[in-house]
């Protein structure tokens, strides 16, 4: 593992050797002198800004930065929404010219919005842009498939509002509200057709991931396909370790389960190097009580847990609960017979959660995942432990 680390510690090393400085400079119309202005890379995460810079008297800019590889990023004004997305790279000068218009926004940040936008000297934004335009065209397309049926819409929403089942079955049955749901089904097949085939057709490169990241706003193991189908090289690119901390979150088979710590009842902080002690395998497992799959899937790890406790396997609930009670009501319910917290530690954040149930099998000895996410539930669970511990 410390090899590892040496290794990726010299190849960051070395890109920033690499790295050239870039410019970025233009003149934003409507921004007052001493605005600041920051370039924040594009993910689904809350990313911090790359550089930052402070809009003259006369609405010129200039940002000098350093980028190790190509940058997608929003250029925004800080603290603020809105903002115009474009890329970066190390050696490149450009120019970026736009009006901006200060609007209303739905929370008590600001809103700037980018309008007439002029970039010079940027073929990587060109190409940025042509890929954005197929969000555009599918915009138009959403109207015109919709437009015709906002009444049918309309008409049902109204008689949910009224509580007025009869009605809202009646409606939603009627040979144009089943139309408009077989236009709205051609539709979302059209939009997976555009993104996929834009993708696919970059695979090769950090483009087929960038482009994961701009289309789609989260990932799931069910995009696990679409990411195994990168090159080794978009693989590896930032935006495809993005895409994958999302598809496998706290990592995929064979990486090292990460080290979390949890207190229990008596205020006693209790590490995974504990719970694994004595143990051959581990299953973690984050889950809540509003969850209904994760519910569901308690009886199978019951199940397993019963058939291969005496054999060296444990398990860990982690419960991302917020409300303390309602975690409490339904360990009365479940009556876990396993190590259980909840997560006030930060673990969910450690293993990069974002939906659960989110479950690792792990390597007791080793700590290494064995596999995750539907690869250790319901009958997949059962073979895999089978396979270890029989």
């Amino acid at each position: 593992m410390k090899k590892l680390l040496f290794v990726i510690a010299a190849m960051v090393m070395v890109m920033s050797a690499n790295a050239q400085e870039f410019i970025l400079k233009g003149t934003l119309k409507g921004l007052q002198e001493g605005k600041s202005l920051v370039l924040v890379p594009m993910s689904h995460d809350n990313e911090q800004p790359i550089a930052e810079t402070k809009v003259n008297v006369d609405g010129t800019y200039q940002f000098i930065a350093k980028a190790e590889f190509p940058r997608c990023v929003y250029l925004r004004v800080k603290d603020a929404h809105g903002g115009e997305l474009i890329m970066v790279e190390s050696g490149v000068n450009t120019i970026v010219n736009a009006d901006v218009v200060e609007a209303k926004s739905w929370d008590a940040m600001s809103m700037f919005n980018f309008w007439n936008v002029e970039v010079i000297n940027s073929p990587l934004t060109r190409k940025l842009k042509q890929y954005q335009q197929i969000r555009s065209e599918l915009n138009v397309l959403y109207e015109e498939t919709h437009e015709p049926y906002n009444a049918i819409w309309d008409e049902i929403n109204k008689a949910r509002q009224e509580k007025n089942q009869a009605l809202v079955d009646s409606l939603s049955n009627s040979p144009m509200a089943k139309k408009a749901n077989d236009e709205e089904t051609r539709f979302f097949k059209t939009v997976e057709e555009r993104y996929n085939g834009a993708i696919m057709e970059n695979k090769e490169s950090y483009w087929g991931p960038l482009l994961a990241l701009l289309y789609m706003s989260y990932f799931t193991p069910a995009q696990k396909d679409m990411y195994e189908s990168f090159s080794k090289e978009a693989q590896e690119s930032w935006y495809g370790q993005k895409v994958k901390s999302e598809i496998f979150p706290g990592g995929g088979a064979g990486e090292q389960a990460k080290s979390i710590q949890m207190k229990g009842d008596d205020g006693k902080v209790v590490t995974l190097e504990q719970i694994c002690k004595g143990k051959k395998y581990l299953l973690i497992d984050f889950w809540a009580s509003w969850c209904g799959p994760c519910r569901k899937e308690i009886p199978n790890v019951k199940k397993q847990y019963a058939a291969f406790k005496d054999k060296g396997f444990e398990v860990l609930s982690i419960s991302t609960d917020k409300d303390e009670k309602a975690w409490r009501k339904a360990l009365d319910e479940e009556k876990l017979e396993w190590p259980n917290f909840r997560d006030v530690m930060g673990a969910a954040d450690v293993y990069n959660v974002r939906a659960i149930p989110a479950m690792y099998l792990i390597d007791a000895q080793t700590k290494t995942i064995i596999a995750s996410g539907d690869d250790v539930r319901g009958e997949k669970l059962a073979a895999k432990l089978a396979e270890l511990l029989q």
